[in-house]
This record gives structure tokens, C-alpha cells and sequence, in this order.
């Protein structure tokens, strides 16, 4: 089992995605800006990180140059209406949670790298 930080403040996305996490084994913390997300990073050492396109304060790409900056072997997946230049993976909205569930699916594999 790995967690998973979740950053959104979008309830719909938030319940979709925590249930598809949770059903494939993940352990979840949840948190609604990216400022935040950094700093639970520094905490601990997540298996992945999720954005999505709705932040305040600090952009979703600065908090992935950020995350992997300090944590390089990190799975990051953004879910927007666009896509980042950063280091992630981008899933278009609405999501397809068929999609999401692959990707997701490489997170044990890419935790232990």
C-alpha cells in the first residue's frame, strides 16, 4: 500500500478520485492548495501526487518543479483543461477514470525506484 497526496478543492473530482485510490489500495491525504502540498511532501515521502487546475497562491507547476525537486522518483498526474510543460503526467477533464486507473496502476512500480 502506498499514499497518495491529493491536492483539489473540487468535491466531485475529490470523491471520484479518492474512491478509485482507496479501491486500488491506497492510503489518501487530501489538501486544497498547492502550498500545502509542498509541504506535506517535505513531510513525507509520497508514492504520488495529484493536482488538479483550480489553485490559488502557489501554481500547480511551480509545486511540481518544487515536489520533484526535492522528491525525483515522485508520480505526479495533473487533471486539468490543459496541459503542464513540467515533469508529470496530464489527464485531460473531464477525466476518464479508465485512464486514471492505469496510471495509477504504475504507482507501486514507480514507489520503488
Amino acid at each position: 500500500m502506498h499514499t497518495v497526496l491529493l491536492c483539489s478543492q473540487n468535491p466531485i473530482l475529490i470523491r471520484n478520485l479518492y474512491g478509485i485510490l482507496r479501491d486500488e489500495g491506497h492510503d489518501v491525504d487530501i489538501v486544497e492548495h498547492p502550498a500545502l502540498a509542498v509541504q506535506m511532501a517535505l513531510a513525507q515521502n509520497y508514492a504520488a501526487a495529484i493536482f488538479d487546475s483550480e489553485p490559488f497562491g502557489l501554481s500547480v507547476e511551480d509545486a511540481i518543479r518544487i515536489l520533484k525537486t526535492i522528491r525525483p522518483n515522485i508520480l505526479v498526474i495533473f487533471v486539468g483543461y490543459d496541459r503542464l510543460k513540467s515533469d508529470g503526467m496530464n489527464i485531460r477533464v473531464p477525466a476518464d477514470l479508465e485512464e486514471f486507473k492505469r496510471t495509477i496502476d504504475d504507482i507501486p512500480s514507480l514507489a520503488l525506484s
